[in-house]
C-alpha cells in the first residue's frame, strides 16, 4: 500500500511545513511575544498531525501547510482590526 505518489504527497506537506514555521516567527514583527509563542505551539501540533497522517492520509498531510497559512492570515488579521497590531 506504500504508493510513491502518496508518498510523495505526504512528503510535500511536510516540507510545507518549513516555510509555515518561518513565517510564524516572522510574525513577531508585527504580533506580540505571546501571540508568536501561540504561532509556534500551533506549528508544533501541525507537524505532530502531519507526521501521525503521512502514511494512511497524506492528502490531509498536504492539506496542513495550507490550513495553516489561513490560520496565520485570519489571526494577523484580526490582530490588526482589532488588537491594533502594527509594524
Amino acid at each position: 500500500m506504500n504508493n510513491p505518489a502518496r508518498v510523495t504527497v505526504g512528503w510535500l506537506g511536510l516540507i510545507g511545513l518549513v516555510p509555515l514555521l518561518l513565517l510564524y516567527v516572522v510574525s513577531g514583527l508585527v504580533a506580540p511575544w505571546w501571540a508568536v509563542t501561540v504561532f509556534v505551539v500551533v506549528w508544533c501540533l501541525l507537524l505532530l498531525t502531519a507526521l501521525r497522517s503521512f502514511r494512511r492520509r497524506p492528502l490531509l498531510t498536504l492539506a496542513l501547510p495550507l490550513l495553516g497559512l489561513a490560520w496565520w492570515y485570519a489571526v494577523l488579521w484580526f490582530g490588526d482590526q482589532f488588537l491594533n497590531w502594527t509594524a
